[in-house]
């Protein structure tokens, strides 16, 4: 949550906690929104959001992402 306001094109940002704990889930969910695809290429290499990915990298065991449009 700490790159809310820090970062022009992110227009959502939200992280929610697992409440289920089973075998197939994940800890944490960030949702974010984006304008464009190209605003979401310009987040990926901002330094605010290079700085909580080099975090996660370290603290994580595993990750997936799911890119879409709407």
């Amino acid at each position: 949550m700490g790159m809310e306001g820090k970062i022009p094109q992110l227009r959502h940002l939200e992280v929610g906690a697992d409440v289920l704990h089973t075998e197939r889930s994940y800890d944490l969910a960030l949702i974010t929104k984006f304008d464009s695809l190209e605003d979401l290429q310009t987040y990926q290499v901002h330094p605010v959001h290079v700085e909580v990915a080099n975090y996660l990298a370290k603290v994580r065991e595993a990750a997936v992402a799911v890119d879409f449009e709407s």
